[in-house]
């Protein structure tokens, strides 16, 4: 059936993970493709790279029209219309908060009021004018900035998986840090992927996972410093210019679409339980699971039977 073959390299700022069933000995050439696919995706959309084509937009965008490439358009009519679906919550413009929230720093300062609401105008998705005819976009506020970081992973996903599916591989599960999806299965099983504990080493669970199944995790234990007893994370409510505080600690989102799982991962660790679950009577090829800042686990009733969670957990289908 073929061995497995595992590869983890540094990209898109977190680790990149692709695991190959090997059974025609070319593992090499296909993780090679593979890893392309994510280093274009990291050239492309870096924020950090002045040459990437994202920082040319932003340099721009607000005086001038910029014709963006087919990819990068589509990917900011996607996020944006994630914005409308997800009343806000999912907001590329969060980058217009510039360093203000810079973990990075072994000194880490939380900013003060004024500075941020300096640039909450700055953050909204509204700011963000598309014209379809031209391929351009318009910045509508000087001093508006977007970053993808928030969807960018799951994109990077999806072009290895096509990558990989174009050379028709026996099975394959692709990991950007916490968005992950698979290829056929594991040598006649389902592949596996686990749920981590945001508050711990281990996992909360562990999910069967079957051809074309996407999953993206966001927590508030990725990026943070606590200062003065207080949590700060970096996932950015546009609301209010601050950490996301709605009572959930992590949040998991499930479907065939890797990029919708890392853009609504955020959304709904901003929008919290109660909101995500009035959301997904409409979003019927989304599952979640959520957890609580006590611990406490709402699941979709979909998931029931395809993950096995922890037993000490209390769970909650839905």
């Amino acid at each position: 059936m073929g061995d497995l073959t595992t590869v983890t390299r540094p990209l898109l700022g977190t680790a990149v993970t692709i695991t190959l069933v090997n059974d025609s000995g070319n593992s090499e050439v296909l993780l090679s493709e593979a890893f392309g696919e994510i280093e274009k995706v990291q050239a492309e959309l870096s924020i950090y790279d002045p040459d990437s084509e994202l920082s040319r937009l932003n340099r721009s965008a607000a005086h001038d029209r910029f014709r963006a490439g087919d990819d990068l358009f589509k990917l900011i009519d996607l996020s944006i219309n994630v914005s409308k679906m997800t009343e806000g919550a999912f907001d590329i413009t969060f980058a217009s908060a510039g360093r203000l929230w810079d973990f990075s720093p072994d000194e880490f300062n939380p900013p003060g009021k004024a500075a941020v609401k300096r640039v909450l105008p700055l953050i909204s998705y509204r700011n963000i004018f598309l014209d379809r005819s031209s391929g351009t976009v318009k910045f509508l506020k000087d001093g508006t900035k977007i970053g993808l970081g928030g969807i960018a992973k799951g994109y990077a996903v999806s072009r290895a998986v096509r990558a990989l599916r174009a050379r028709n591989v026996k099975g394959a599960i692709v990991a950007c840090a916490g968005d992950i999806q698979v290829i056929k299965n594991n040598r006649g099983k389902p592949w596996k992927a686990g749920i981590r504990d945001p508050r711990g080493d281990s996992v909360i669970g562990t999910l069967e996972m079957f051809d074309g199944d996407a999953v993206s995790t966001s927590g508030d234990y990725e990026r943070f410093r606590i200062v003065n007893g207080r949590r700060y994370h970096h996932i950015i409510d546009p609301s209010t210019g601050y950490p996301a505080d709605s009572g959930l600690i992590s949040v998991s989102v499930f479907s065939g679409d890797p990029v919708m799982c890392d853009a609504c991962s955020t959304a709904f660790f901003i929008l919290g339980a109660d909101k995500t679950r009035r959301l997904l009577k409409d979003l019927k090829s989304l599952m979640v699971v959520l957890v609580g800042s006590d611990m406490k686990v709402y699941a979709s009733a979909g998931l029931k039977g395809r993950i096995e969670f922890r037993n000490d957990l209390v769970v909650e289908y839905f």
